[in-house]
């Protein structure tokens, strides 16, 4: 893969994170209380892309900011997955996870991989736990009495792209920092795909938010 040509995916997979916040702006008041969660996620991951191009600009590096997010993102994936679980999971477990990876991602940058470097050890974690997440949800699913249809439901949707985006990634997380310090054809086409895996999610995102949640059917 060639430098412009990630170049390109990267921009795209930017620009489109726009999408799903103007259906937001747009839709703001008739959105299910899910929907408004996803709504915060994409809005902070948005605010997150844009000061962290502008720091790629000025060539100052961005990756202290990806400390800070990932710990914001895990949580606010939590808030989201906090009622859909709600059977298969105690609020009160969610909670623990919630504390102890925000004390895992503290650790891991005090002793492991400074704000300098690319905290993998944190985004492999968090990518676990989410794939984790996202089977037990469509376990959930298959355990409801009442059935509705999927595609109109938002949750659908959104578990569904964190599933594809996270369990896609997980290698590449892990592996960045052992075997991709430097630009090279590899690692170009390695975040390549994560620019493609991240245009499906804000794809998902985008059908998540524009969907009318219907009535459980029995």
């Amino acid at each position: 893969m060639s430098e412009q040509m990630f170049k390109n995916l990267t921009l795209v997979a930017f620009v489109l994170l726009f999408v799903p916040a103007v259906i937001f702006l747009v839709r703001s008041k008739v959105l299910a209380a899910v929907q408004k969660k996803l709504a915060i996620l994409v809005l902070v991951t948005l605010l997150v892309e844009v000061i962290s191009r502008i720091l790629w600009y000025k060539k100052i590096n961005n990756l202290p900011i990806y400390h800070f997010y990932t710990v914001i993102e895990f949580l606010l994936i939590l808030n989201i997955y906090k009622e859909p679980l709600r059977k298969v999971f105690d609020v009160k477990y969610l909670v623990i996870i919630g504390v102890g990876f925000t004390g895992f991602a503290i650790l891991n940058t005090i002793f492991f991989q400074d704000l300098f470097t690319f905290n993998s050890n944190v985004t492999t974690l968090m990518g676990l736990l989410v794939v984790v997440f996202a089977l037990s949800y469509f376990y959930a699913l298959l355990k409801e009495v009442k059935y509705s249809a999927l595609e109109t439901n938002p949750m659908f949707w959104i578990n569904s792209g964190f599933l594809i985006y996270f369990s896609s990634n997980l290698i590449l997380f892990y592996m960045n920092n052992s075997l991709f310090k430097e630009v090279s054809e590899a690692s170009l086409i390695l975040w390549g795909l994560h620019a493609i895996v991240n245009i499906v999610l804000t794809i998902f995102y985008t059908i998540a938010l524009w969907v009318r949640p219907k009535k459980l059917l029995h």
